[in-house]
């Protein structure tokens, strides 16, 4: 059995490590300088770029949503119930799915310990940006109904047209 501690071994180990790390330092640089001119986007490419990254652009074009919910006190089925029973959810075209992979958003509930506030997050699944967010109290009515009011308050304000906002989200 061959001592792992003698020189010529740890020699050859760290050779090969810096070799390793050299070579791929300099294949990095390389593409690096290659593809500089590449990553100059065209005007429309650039404006396209700008519209994904834009939580509320990303909101008003969602259709397929995943709830998960993090705490005991308040079911995924209960919160998917209570945004079917919705209205505007319908208006919307947005669908439930129990396919996480499947979905382009995802809302995370949680539950702040000791407390009745039950935190929610919706996540787009492709640029891993929270589009939406928000807190409610259980106190005087249920958990996932607020939270589902909460929300479609939130996609609406989204997809309502230019005009009907508010002027100072105009200019932003």
């Amino acid at each position: 059995m061959a001592r792992l501690n003698s020189n010529p071994t740890r020699l050859t180990l760290f050779s090969l490590l810096v070799i390793a790390g050299l070579n791929g330092s300099t294949r990095a640089m390389r593409t690096t300088a290659q593809d500089e001119g590449r990553l100059k986007l065209a005007p429309a490419a650039q404006a396209e770029t700008e519209t994904q990254i834009d939580p509320a652009a990303i909101l008003a074009s969602a259709r397929i949503i995943y709830v998960c919910s993090r705490t005991g006190f308040v079911k995924s089925e209960l919160i998917e119930s209570e945004l079917l029973k919705r209205a505007e959810f319908h208006q919307a075209g947005l669908l439930v799915t129990k396919d996480p992979k499947a979905a382009e958003l995802v809302m995370e509930v949680r539950r702040s310990n000791f407390t009745t506030e039950y935190p929610y997050i919706v996540v787009d699944t492709r640029t891993r940006l929270v589009v939406a967010s928000g807190k409610v109290n259980s106190l005087f009515g249920t958990a996932a109904g607020k939270i589902a009011k909460g929300f479609m308050q939130q996609v609406q304000k989204a997809r309502a047209p230019a005009a009907a906002r508010p002027k100072k989200q105009q200019q932003l």
